[in-house]
């Protein structure tokens, strides 16, 4: 990981094992994010180890060193969205139900799959 003034390896690190497998240009793509934002972001998840995601039972977005969840809720959400777009990645996926510590953006800066959604791409949870 290289040096930067907005996220630590450890926040990007996946939860169980503590493996740090963040692509450098997803990251950069992140900063941009973050800067244009003009305010802090919390990752409640980044990388995730193969056997993390299989716990959890969860897509391999996030396994790729390519994908953050971030915790934001309402006017904000829709802000991240937008400004996360315009920086180029490509996997929205919107949580915005529930108890408000709960909600999420999930970024991703994934390329198109034969045979899957095209990108770019929004879905909700």
């Amino acid at each position: 990981m290289f040096n930067n003034d907005y996220f630590t390896g450890l926040e990007l690190a996946c939860q169980c094992c503590g493996k740090y497998h963040f692509e450098d240009e997803t990251l950069r793509r992140l900063i941009r994010v973050r800067e244009r934002l003009g305010k802090p972001m919390i990752i409640s998840s980044g990388y995730r180890c193969p056997a993390h995601n299989k716990r959890i039972n969860a897509t391999m977005t996030h396994a790729t060193g390519q994908a953050v969840d971030v915790s934001v809720a309402a006017s904000g959400a829709h802000k991240l969205m937008k400004i996360a777009l315009e920086e180029g990645f490509t996997g929205i996926g919107v949580k915005q139900k529930g108890p408000i510590k709960r909600r999420f953006i999930h970024l991703d800066d994934l390329d198109s799959i034969p045979g899957e959604r095209a990108r770019p791409t929004v879905w909700s949870y």
